[in-house]
This record gives C-alpha cells, structure tokens and sequence, in this order.
C-alpha cells in the first residue's frame, strides 16, 4: 500500500497517511505520525528512537523506516520502504477491525 504524505492535523489522519514532524522541510526531522493502514489509529514514529532511522527522498514524498514500526492499537508491524507500506501480522497482533 503506498502511503500519501500529508499536513493534515494527526487527529485528521486517514488509514495511510503520514505526516511530518516538523512540517517545514528546511528544519530537523522529528519523525512522522503514522496513520495505520489496518485499524486507523495514528502512532508517532520518532528519528532515532530505539534505532529506528527515517529517510526521505529530496521531495519528502517516499519515506523509509530502517526498522518495522508496532502500531500502538492493533500491534502489527509496519514495513515502510520508498513509501511503500508492507504489514507483517504476528502473534502480538490483536483481532480488531473497523469498516
């Protein structure tokens, strides 16, 4: 699933949105807000926190995490590579699902 950067409001977020911290490109990078593609709920990816590494292309629209990130509601794990998101479900994943 390709995951659309966004400036919208974390609350706003949308399954599959992520959005920058800080949005002004020309300052540090914090780290993302991640909207899960399974159950919505955002999670905060920090640069550098636990070994995770974030990189971005020069346009900022392909984001890569060097390590999977748990999202904190439902637990899987996700794989982000040049803005290309891959979920891995293991036996920490919780059944919970919403339409």
């Amino acid at each position: 699933m390709r995951m659309r950067p966004t400036s919208k409001r974390p609350c706003k977020l949308e399954r599959g949105e992520l959005r920058r911290v800080s949005q002004d490109r020309r300052r540090l990078l914090v780290g993302y807000h991640v909207c899960c593609p399974r159950c919505g709920f955002v999670t905060v990816a920090l640069n550098g926190h636990d070994g995770l590494a974030i990189t971005e292309s020069e346009d900022g629209s392909e984001v890569t995490f060097s390590k999977p990130l748990r999202c904190l509601y439902c637990a899987v794990l996700i794989h982000l590579k040049d803005g290309i998101a891959t979920l891995e479900e293991d036996d920490r994943v919780r059944g919970v699902r919403y339409r």
